[in-house]
């Protein structure tokens, strides 16, 4: 196999945004002054939106002052989402609330010191959960069982206080994810939240069941849509210059935004490739470029969709399924990779979960099922199969077909 060439190991500088964070900021503005919004960041994968949340969020702290900010990556989030976001935005309310409480048990208590007792008690409670059971006895409904009641409870207290709440990856959330949005989305106008979607589009469209949340955002006259494009010719330049510590000759700058499309993740993974094939060379904290792009460099380079940090079982994985095609099946890569079909389904779910591969259903094959998957991009095939010497390349993509007619294909 050939050594990973994925990573550059140069800085990653942030460039440009500018009227994208101006954008967002407006939007800040509005939702803290005249009611809740929704904005949906879009654009395709490796462009580049969670390092513009990160610096954006950060602006947003300085300029507003009293904003309360939570940041959620849905890629890698837990079940409980939403139920940990209306803990963390409600907990020093509700702690205040539950004091005024306690507070008049004091006031009640003096007389008698069995509830002296009891106040303390009650008291200790508060200090260390937030919260203290109310005063008539009877078995409280716990509220943050669904993503629904987590919400419900965004809106009991202080609903009106300003607040940004960004979730990354809502394409790859779960149903809780988007049941949650859902609900706070009909509710906005009953708050000061800015809700902050950042989706990640495939030929410009978003998922289905995200296009639908746009539209119920839309009909209620409280929601935004911004594009991150692609980089220009002047950021892509100010980006290489950065990234490699002096100018880049124009032929190169003009090859990558050919090759890249302006896509931040495409240029850090050509400028790995660059790097492990001695067109970029290290001298001390910068890098010189050598020679000038060639046809030859351009059809022998295999650039992914984006930088993929995978380990290097999950690697070789995606190599030998590359060799099927961009749409393959378990069974076929479970004998190709001498693997169960259910360690190899396994690894396959999480790579899903990342983004690079996608469900696509399990066929019948004669008596017997297996699960179909796809590359995300087109580009992934062949930048993965390049990970291959040619030699076991070939040999594997004839042992795919040898076992798909065994299988019954």
């Amino acid at each position: 196999m050939m050594e990973d060439a994925k990573t550059w190991s140069g800085p990653r500088p942030f460039v440009g945004r500018g009227k994208v964070r101006e954008d967002l900021a407006a939007e800040v503005e509005r939702a803290t002054t005249e009611g809740g919004r929704a904005v949906f960041l879009l654009g395709p994968t490796g462009s580049g939106m969670t390092a513009c949340i990160g610096v954006f969020q950060e602006e947003a702290f300085r300029r507003f002052k009293g904003l309360r900010a939570q940041y959620v990556d849905c890629a890698h989030s837990g079940a409980r989402t939403w139920a940990e976001l209306a803990q963390i935005f409600t907990r020093g309310h509700k702690l205040k609330r539950s004091l005024k409480r306690v507070s008049a048990d004091w006031l009640e208590s003096i007389p008698i010191a069995g509830k002296i007792l009891q106040a303390v008690v009650r008291t200790v409670t508060v200090v260390r959960g937030g919260r203290v059971e109310p005063r008539r006895m009877r078995r409280v409904r716990e509220v943050h069982d669904t993503a629904l009641a987590a919400v419900r409870t965004l809106l009991e207290f202080e609903p009106l206080e300003p607040r940004l709440l960004i979730m990354d990856s809502l394409d790859r959330g779960d149903s809780e994810d988007l049941a949650g949005a859902a609900a706070l989305i009909r509710r906005l106008p009953e708050t000061r939240t800015l809700f902050l979607a950042a989706v990640r589009t495939v030929d410009g469209r978003p998922p289905p069941e995200i296009a639908d949340l746009m539209l119920e955002a839309e009909r209620l006259g409280r929601a935004a849509r911004i594009e991150i494009r692609p980089l220009s010719l002047e950021d892509l330049e100010d980006i290489l210059s950065k990234a490699t510590g002096a100018p880049a000759p124009r032929s190169w700058i003009a090859w990558l935004r050919r090759e890249s499309g302006g896509i931040p993740g495409s240029v850090w993974s050509l400028l790995g490739r660059l790097e492990q094939e001695g067109r970029l060379e290290r001298s001390g904290r910068r890098w010189d470029w050598v020679g000038e792009p060639s046809a030859e460099a351009v059809s022998t380079m295999q650039v992914p969709s984006q930088e993929w940090k995978l380990n290097e079982a999950d690697r070789r994985l995606m190599a030998l399924a590359a060799c099927e095609g961009q749409v393959f099946h378990s069974a076929v890569l479970a004998q190709l990779a001498g693997r169960s079909e259910l360690e190899v389904e396994d690894r396959l779910s999480g790579l899903c979960r990342i983004g690079l591969l996608e469900y696509q259903g399990a066929p019948a094959l004669g008596d017997d099922v297996t699960s179909r998957y796809a590359f995300r991009d087109e580009a992934d095939v062949g930048a993965f199969a390049a990970e291959l010497e040619t030699d076991e390349r070939e040999t594997s993509r004839e042992r795919v077909a040898r076992i798909q007619s065994e299988l019954g294909f």
